[in-house]
Formats: structure tokens, C-alpha cells, sequence
């Protein structure tokens, strides 16, 4: 026989399996070397490993967004820090806000009103305030204190306060204004212009120090009219080409030393050693030119990164590269008007940015899983992912996207390949994979939508292939595998509707497996060698797992329990038997013993179950853990005791998109896992991210005592006081909806209570006496705070006191005789009349309760439910167990603004009383109808597909078109149209109503972008 040798699989996104067969000729003993010294380079097995992707360069943020259902009081955010205890502040146009890691706050002593310019913290962790129009305040941790021209402030007008550090460690607090130049603080606490402040233009907007650019320290002065500097004790302009400043940023030391300039209409400069650097919208590296505040997060390897806050998302400066980051990615809204980095205890650096419609927070470098890319979440999601050496000591990705065609990220920039850029005939891509070329040689290859096919060479350059199978709708290459088999070099396709092809000595032959009827559809092609050294291929396919023996394929083989498969992969397990790994669409992963091809021995199914009954497959990395790719997540596998311990990771961990696609799944020399899913493109580090083992802080928030603050830390009740109300505060900065608590108040409860969300305990009526309430926290990661301990004390009724108890006993004593007759009696019936009026009046707050509650969950303009009905009925969806299939409709009357100037608000009040009408009419019986704020309504309707939801959008649409629109007052008769987006999704979790609240906004957008008056998702 003659020799075999077997190119095992490097990765299954490279060059896939490639088998070497060796032939009696010296031409075939070269080409098998040649290809298995190919093979050796791939795996790594003679090479040196290739520098890895950079992660932190290539993946966005895992972004947590906040708003007005978390009690953000203003949509328009302009700035966000946290304070040396923890809390989160927010600034607006109309106060702060104070977030306790579970709601923002915007009232109690923290509660600071004005109109607010900006805010900071000092380096003793003072928070310190600028308001436009009262001055400026600085918080102590219980209260605010102000200063102001009525106590010696030269100005009440204060843009921003700033602190600067010089050589010598002193620290210095500038205030900039608008309309007075430039201010100092002294030593006494004084407010002062500073020296040659006349030179400077009256409005400031921020300013800087640095150490050594221009040679030695210098502070800038950012303004409208450009951007100045000190030397000498003297104001100067530093050139002309910058203005409009918005904010300065220092980076660096010594040499290295950078001032960061972001304008309005300008975009991004920098200044260092080298001179200047500009990045604009004209350059083609910025979104937008109108950038905001800019701050710094530092990498692992102690790079750091600059953050930039501007109206088309939130920019990531790294090297000179300019990342962006917007809705797309999960923030609220692309309009980002302020941010800030704060490090944790643990060393995490947290991204706070504040924004046009409401707040998002980024915990960076804590999850191990990274969005790679969201190309193909247009359409649906990433089917090929390969990350391989890109021949200059590094490593590219190559991204197959439905909708968005090929994507190529190498040297830290992405490039795009489609039928949109003229580059492609599709955007549909459905595969690319390496295989040998017809030398043997390592080729690209690309599938496309239709089943095109495309041989990729250097440049890129796309070489279309000639194939046998008919281009059609459907039709797609699902998967390649080469192998030299007799001296020849053979490609064996996979595909969508024609079954498998084999391409040899420049011939195609087409082959239908025994037992298998067409179409035939193949997902997944693999090779193996027995331990006699026989060639065997396997085939997952629609119609069950098929066997090649060298002369036929075959489909009767074996019976499973789904014939429904996707991915193969060939592992050993612990007993050192071949098993085949298959992905199957009702019954997971489904385990196949051929350790002897020929008789084929189905497994028992003990593995652990899996999150979703789809599972698109198993791969393997080097420490034996297992990724399967599921409809719900993906499932981690890690070897424990003989078996496999699961895990299960979600959005909630990171994860773009719950739902994976097959063949788009890859291990890389590094043991990092890809995969491909609906929303883009993901990848799992398991040895990055920070293990939390941080206690967060507990704090006490105060307590109440009849709806009436209590003073201190320790709680005194006065006689004939009832409620007592306890707040507390756990101030994680990462998954704070998984904080608990529990507390136990001693000397009334034994035993602490149950672990639970809630951070306030209410106690009603407490003898009086004196008691400890104990306060117990931990975070997701289990990690538990150090407890709170609060004093309690209840102060008895003057009758209640033990003197009066002795003097009512003798008296008792004296009367018991004469009174206790009497005293039965007219006991008795104050007890009937107590009861009758509790029973009146309890009827009463319950009539009134229900009149507000009903008040408070319908929209007073439209008589629809309001947006708080409409939240609510969502979270209720998500606890329903095992979740709850929804379908929303977001609609938005087109034009209404230039409707309400035209005609007046009155007019538009009618449109949109219209609107409303036409959504009940059309809605079913139980769908919510809400009108979701403005001119934007909302639909939710329970376990519908998405295909009758758009029905119902249309209907919706046609009815609004052809209503008549009254205009009060008036004879004229309008039309309005609408426009609306639909989107579906199960609700298991909170992200699931951001993810779907999210999809239909986005195609809502995307009705609006197409014209209007039409329906999309």
C-alpha cells in the first residue's frame, strides 16, 4: 500500500482538512511534500506563531445603555464622572443626577439645579460644578456648597473647571467662563483673574498643562477663536489654522508628550515633538468634525487610548487609527456630548459616555468576548470567518457577511469587497476558506449567494471559477475540502441545493449520495484515515450524515435522531476513539463513534444540554474545551472528571447576537474562538478579561421615617411615627442587575431575609425597643461587601413608658369591677365603627389608586397606553419563564414638525388622535398600543411571526394614508403618512427588550432613509 500521511486540520476557518495521499512517482512525492510543508506553515507546527490580532484595535465596546426608564431625568446628557465614593453623576441642561449602581436620582441633597456647564473631580475627589448661570458649587458628600458673584465669585457665567498638575506636584483650579476670560483659585479659596487675562478672548472653553512641548511648561487656553498658550507670564495665539476649540487633552511624558485638540467644525488636531497631526471628515478618518470632551483608558501592555465624544458616535484614537462607535453598537444615540474613563478599584477602566438620549457605560477590557465586526447584521449575520497570517509577521480576518459581501480587517484598517462597491457581482457571501489551488498551493476562496465562486489572489483580485452547478437563487458553496489523493490534487465542494461535486485533473463530477434525493444539501465535508491507513469523507447534510469509501458516497450509513445537520468535526475522546461531532437542527450535538468508518456506532446523548435544540457544530481548542454554536448562545465544555462541565454565554456577556450561523466557526493559534452570528461577527479570549474579585462598596443611602428624611447614620423613631424606610446602595460598575441584598434587623428578626434585588427595606409599626439593622451586598461575581450596621431605636408613647403602665395597673385594679361590663361593651362597638370606617376609607385609596394608576399608564392626548404601560408589558414579557416571543412596530409620523409649523399644534394634535385610531383599528384585540412619546407610537403583539407583523404595519400604513385629517378651525382636509419598523424577538432578559427596541428603531430609520411612508424590518 503505497505511503499515506494526513494534513490535520489547522484551523477550520484556514485550509480546512487537507488529506496527502502519496504516489509512486517523484512528481507526486514532491507535490505531497510541498502541500505538507504548506500544511506544517498553517498549523504552526515549523513556525515560529505569528503575532496574534490585536483585539483591543479590531473589537467594539460591550456598551450598557441607560435612559429614562432607569430614571435618567433628561434625554440630553452633556457630561458623566464618578466620584471618589463610587456614584455616577450626570450632568444636563437642567441638574444633576446621581446613580446608586440602580436608578439615577435627580432629587434629595445630592439634587443640584441650574443650568449646568460642566463638571469635574478634583485629586482629593472633590466634585466640583460649573453653572452657566449661578456659578459654580462643589459637593462634601452630604451637601452642596455654592459661590457665586453674591459672595465674591467675579462671575456667575462658569463654562468649565479644570485642575492642572505642574513639576512639583502642585495642584491648580481654573475656572473658565463665558464672557470674563480665564479665573485661578488662590490658596485662600479666592477666585481671581489671571495674570494678562485681558489678552485673552472673553469666552474660554477649557484649558491644559503641559510639561515640555515647546521645551519647556506651558498652559493652553482653548477658545472659539482658537487655541493660546502662556510663555513668560504672556498670552499668545498659537498659530491660525485651529478654531472652535471644544476641549484639550494632555497624553504622554517627556518626549512623548501629546496635547489633543477637538474643535467644532474642525475635527481632531494633536501637537507633539513631531509637530502637528489633523484628522477631519475631509480626510476620511472621522465621522464628523464636531467633536466634544476627550479622555484616556490604558491598554494591558500600557498603550493608551484616547476617547473622543463627537455627533456621529464615540471615537477610539490608537495608534494614529480612528475607530467609531454609534448606534450600530449599541449606544442610544450617535450624538455624544460628553465622557469620561474611570478606574476601578480593580483596575478597570470604565467608559461613561453622555449623550443625546440618555447614558451608555463600556466596561473595557473585562469581557472576554469581543464584537469583531457587524458586518452582515443588515441581513442575516456572518457565514465564513478565517483569521490567518497575512505574510508580514502578522495576522488579517476575512469576514463572509450576508448583505455586506466580504470584509477585510488587515493592518488595522477594514476593507469591503461588494456589489455596493462595484468589487463583487453579490453581497451575499457565503464562505471563505483556503484549499489547495491546482498546483497544490494554498488558495483563497470565496463563495457567493447564487453559487458563484471566486479563487481570491493577492491584491485582493477575484478570480471567478467556472462551475457545473446552475447559478440560482439558493444555490451557495457551503464548504471546500482539498486533498491529494494518487499524486493528484482534488477539491471536494459542498453545496447548498446540488449535493457534492469533486474537481480532478480539470474535470467536475457530480455525486448523490445512496439514500439521499435531490436537492441534495450539504453543509460540511471532512476527511479522515482509519488505523489501516484506508481514505474515508463524511458529509453533514439535510438529508442525514453521509460516507465517501473511495467510490460512492452513501446516506444509509446510519439513522440518527435528526437528519437535519450542519457541522462535522472529528475529535478523539478520552478513550482515544475517532468521534465524529455533528451539529443537527432539533436534537444539538449529535455523537457518531468511527473509530471504524465502516460500522459507524451511534453515542449515547450524555453530554450537558444544550441551550438551544439547533447547534451548528463543535470545535476543539488546544486545552480540549469545546465551543458549540447554538441558536441561544454559545456553550462552553470544559473536561471535568471524565465528563464536560458547561457554561453558556449570552449578550449578557458580550455576545453580538445570541444566534450563531453555521460553518463560521474557527479556533486560532492562540486558542481564541470565532464565530459568526446574526448581528456581525464575535470572538472569545478565554485568557483575557479581569476576574472580578472586587468587594463593592456598600453605601447608605438614608432612611425615612414617615416620608420625612431622618437625620445621621443612627435612626431614632419619634412616638406616633410608623414607616420606617431603609436605602442602600451597591455601587458595582459592571452587570449591577445582578447585585443582591439581604438584611436582618436584630433584636426583631432571628435570621437574616432571603437574597434580593431590592436596595430598601420598609418596616411598619415597630415596638418600640432598640435594634441593629444589618446590611449584607454582593455583586454578580458573588464577591460580598463589607456590611453596614445602623443603629434603630423606636421611642414609646408617653402610655407605652413603664410608669404609666404601673399607674394604669391600679387603676385597672380599682375599677376592674364597675367598668368591665361597660367597658365590653363600648369596646365592641368602637371596634365596628373602627371597622366600618377602615373598610370606607380602605375602599376609597383603592378607588383613588386605581383612577391614578389608570391616569398614570394612558397617554391623555391619544387615550393610548404610554410609554411606561409599554416598558412594563416588555419586562413582564421577559419574565415570563422560558421567555416570550414578541413582535414590535415602531411607527413616526413623517414630517410632523413641518405638519405642526405649517398647520399648528392643535393640527397636529388631530393627525395624531388619527394615528392613535387608525393603530387600534388596526392592532389585534390583544396587542399594546402605545403611544411611545412625540409622534412615535409603539405595537406589541405576543408570538407572532415576523412576516404578520409587517402585515399589520401595513395595514396600519394604509389606513393612516387614506384618513382624512381634519385642521381645526379650518375647511381644509390633509393627509399624513407614516412610516414604521418591525422587529421580533424572545424575551428572556432586559438586553432582549434594548436588542429589540433597538431593531425596530433601526428600521424604523431604514423606512425613513427609503422615503417614507413605508414599512421595514
Amino acid at each position: 500500500m503505497a505511503q499515506r500521511g494526513m494534513m490535520q486540520q489547522c484551523d477550520r476557518g484556514f485550509d480546512g482538512f487537507m488529506h496527502i495521499r502519496g504516489s509512486a512517482g517523484i512528481v507526486g512525492r514532491l507535490l505531497a511534500a510541498a502541500i505538507a510543508l504548506a500544511a506544517g506553515a498553517c498549523c504552526g507546527a515549523t513556525a515560529p506563531a505569528q503575532p496574534g490580532l490585536d483585539l483591543d484595535d479590531l473589537s467594539a465596546p460591550v456598551f450598557t445603555s441607560f435612559g429614562a426608564r432607569d430614571g435618567v431625568p433628561d434625554a440630553v446628557s452633556v457630561d458623566v464622572r464618578t466620584d471618589r465614593d463610587g456614584f455616577t453623576w450626570l450632568a444636563s441642561a437642567h441638574g444633576l443626577a446621581r446613580y446608586d449602581g440602580h436608578a439615577w436620582d435627580a432629587s434629595g441633597a445630592a439634587a443640584a439645579v441650574g443650568t449646568l456647564g460642566d463638571f469635574m473631580l478634583d485629586h482629593a475627589g472633590t466634585l466640583w460644578v460649573a453653572f452657566r448661570d449661578r456659578g459654580l458649587g462643589w459637593w462634601d458628600g452630604s451637601g452642596w456648597h455654592m459661590r457665586s458673584r453674591a459672595n465674591g465669585l467675579p462671575t456667575n457665567h462658569i463654562r468649565r473647571l479644570i485642575e492642572t498638575v505642574d513639576a512639583k506636584g502642585a495642584y491648580t483650579l481654573w475656572a473658565a467662563t463665558f464672557g470674563d476670560g480665564l479665573l485661578q483659585r488662590d490658596a485662600q479659596g479666592d477666585w481671581r483673574p489671571v495674570p494678562d487675562n485681558a489678552t485673552l478672548p472673553r469666552y474660554i472653553s477649557t484649558i491644559a498643562q503641559t510639561s515640555r512641548l515647546g521645551g519647556h511648561a506651558r498652559i493652553w487656553a482653548s477658545t472659539f477663536d482658537g487655541l493660546w498658550y502662556q510663555d513668560n507670564g504672556r498670552w499668545q495665539k498659537y498659530g491660525s489654522a485651529i478654531a472652535a476649540v471644544e476641549d484639550l487633552h494632555v497624553t504622554g511624558s517627556g518626549d512623548g508628550e501629546q496635547l489633543w485638540i477637538s474643535t467644532i467644525g474642525q475635527g481632531l488636531w494633536r501637537i507633539d515633538r513631531d509637530g502637528m497631526r489633523h484628522w477631519s471628515v475631509e480626510s476620511g478618518e472621522l465621522p464628523s468634525n464636531d467633536l466634544y470632551a476627550m479622555d484616556t483608558s490604558r491598554l494591558a501592555d500600557g498603550d493608551s487610548v484616547l476617547w473622543v465624544a463627537s455627533r456621529a458616535g464615540v471615537l477610539r484614537v490608537h495608534r494614529d487609527r480612528v475607530r467609531v462607535f454609534d448606534r450600530r453598537y449599541g449606544l442610544p444615540s450617535d450624538a455624544v456630548r460628553g465622557l469620561s474613563v474611570w478606574r476601578s478599584p480593580d483596575g478597570i477602566d470604565v467608559l461613561w459616555l453622555a449623550t443625546e438620549n440618555g447614558v451608555a457605560r463600556a466596561v473595557l477590557g473585562a469581557s472576554r468576548w469581543r464584537t469583531a465586526s457587524l458586518l452582515g447584521s443588515r441581513g442575516t449575520g456572518v457565514f465564513g470567518l478565517l483569521p490567518e497570517p497575512d505574510g508580514h509577521g502578522g495576522e488579517r480576518l476575512w469576514v463572509a457577511a450576508n448583505a455586506d459581501g466580504l470584509g477585510l480587517y488587515d493592518n488595522g484598517v477594514w476593507r469591503q469587497f461588494s456589489r455596493a462597491n462595484g468589487l463583487l457581482p453579490g453581497n451575499d457571501a457565503t464562505l471563505v476558506q483556503r484549499a489547495p489551488d491546482d498546483t497544490g498551493r494554498s488558495a483563497l476562496w470565496l463563495g457567493l449567494g447564487g453559487g458563484y465562486l471566486f479563487r481570491v489572489d493577492e491584491g485582493p483580485r477575484f478570480v471567478a471559477i467556472t462551475t457545473p452547478w446552475q447559478a440560482r437563487p439558493g444555490e451557495g458553496v457551503s464548504d471546500i475540502l482539498g486533498r491529494v489523493e494518487d499524486g493528484h490534487v482534488e477539491r471536494w465542494f459542498a453545496t447548498r441545493q446540488s449535493g457534492i461535486y469533486r474537481w480532478r485533473e480539470g474535470k467536475w463530477t457530480a455525486y448523490l449520495a445512496r439514500g439521499a434525493t435531490a436537492p441534495w444539501r450539504v453543509s460540511h465535508l471532512l476527511a479522515q484515515t482509519d488505523a489501516n491507513g484506508r481514505d474515508w469523507l463524511w458529509a453533514a447534510s439535510m438529508q442525514g450524515l453521509a460516507r465517501f469509501d473511495g467510490n460512492q458516497w452513501d446516506a444509509t450509513v446510519i439513522a440518527l435522531p435528526d437528519t437535519f445537520l450542519f457541522g462535522l468535526n472529528l475529535m478523539r475522546d478520552a478513550n482515544g476513539r475517532a468521534v465524529l461531532w455533528i451539529g443537527s437542527n432539533n436534537h444539538g450535538i449529535v455523537r457518531v463513534d468511527v473509530t471504524d468508518p465502516a460500522h459507524p456506532a451511534l453515542l449515547p446523548a450524555d453530554l450537558p444540554p444544550s441551550p438551544d435544540p439547533t447547534a451548528y457544530g463543535a470545535v476543539a481548542d488546544s486545552q480540549g474545551r469545546i465551543y458549540i454554536c447554538t441558536n441561544a448562545g454559545v456553550q462552553q465544555l470544559t473536561p471535568d472528571n471524565g465528563g464536560y462541565r458547561s457554561r453558556v454565554f449570552t449578550r449578557r456577556d458580550g455576545l453580538v447576537n445570541d444566534e450563531c450561523n453555521g460553518h463560521a466557526q474557527a479556533i486560532d493559534a492562540r486558542d481564541r474562538f470565532w464565530t459568526g452570528t446574526l448581528g456581525g461577527a464575535a470572538v472569545f479570549d478565554p485568557t483575557a478579561g479581569i476576574r472580578d474579585t472586587t468587594p463593592k462598596p456598600l453605601r447608605w443611602m438614608g432612611a425615612w421615617i414617615d416620608n420625612l428624611p431622618a437625620d445621621g447614620e443612627r435612626i431614632v423613631i419619634p412616638p406616633g411615627r410608623h414607616e420606617l424606610v431603609a436605602r442602600f446602595a451597591l455601587l458595582a460598575w459592571n452587570r449591577e442587575s445582578e447585585s443582591r441584598f439581604r438584611t436582618q434587623l436584630a433584636g426583631y428578626e432571628a435570621t437574616p431575609g432571603a437574597w434580593t434585588e431590592q436596595n430598601a427595606r420598609v418596616f411598619d409599626n415597630l415596638p418600640p425597643g432598640r435594634y441593629s439593622l444589618r446590611i449584607e451586598a454582593r455583586d454578580y461575581a458573588g464577591n460580598l461587601s463589607p456590611p453596614l450596621q445602623i443603629a434603630v431605636e423606636v421611642l414609646p408613647e408617653w402610655w407605652q413608658r413603664w410608669w404609666a403602665w404601673a399607674v394604669l395597673g391600679m387603676m385597672l385594679v380599682a375599677m376592674a369591677a364597675g367598668i368591665t361590663q361597660w367597658r365590653t361593651r363600648s369596646l365592641t362597638a368602637q371596634r365596628r365603627r373602627l371597622e366600618r370606617q377602615v373598610g370606607e376609607r380602605t375602599a376609597e385609596l383603592h378607588a383613588a389608586n386605581q383612577r391614578l394608576l389608570e391616569l398614570s399608564y394612558s397617554d391623555a392626548l391619544t387615550g393610548l397606553a404610554n410609554r411606561r404601560r409599554l416598558l412594563e408589558a416588555l419586562d413582564r414579557s421577559a419574565r415570563t419563564p422560558g421567555g416570550s416571543r414578541v413582535a414590535m412596530i415602531f411607527v413616526d409620523v413623517d414630517h410632523f414638525k413641518a405638519y405642526n409649523d405649517r398647520f399648528g399644534h392643535p393640527a397636529g394634535d388631530v393627525a395624531l388622535r388619527c394615528v392613535a385610531d387608525a393603530l387600534r383599528t388596526c392592532a389585534p384585540t390583544d396587542a399594546i398600543v402605545a403611544r411611545y412619546g412625540g409622534e412615535e407610537f409603539a405595537c406589541i403583539i405576543g408570538d407572532v411571526p415576523i412576516e404578520r407583523a409587517r402585515e399589520i404595519g401595513e395595514r396600519i400604513r394604509r389606513d393612516v394614508a387614506r384618513r382624512d385629517v381634519m385642521v381645526p378651525g379650518t375647511a381644509t382636509v390633509n393627509r399624513i403618512t407614516i412610516s414604521a419598523g418591525v422587529a421580533c424577538a424572545t424575551l428572556a432578559a432586559e438586553a432582549d427588550i434594548h436588542a429589540l427596541l433597538r431593531t425596530a428603531d433601526i428600521a424604523l430609520y431604514q423606512a425613513k432613509r427609503e422615503g417614507r411612508d413605508r414599512v421595514c424590518g
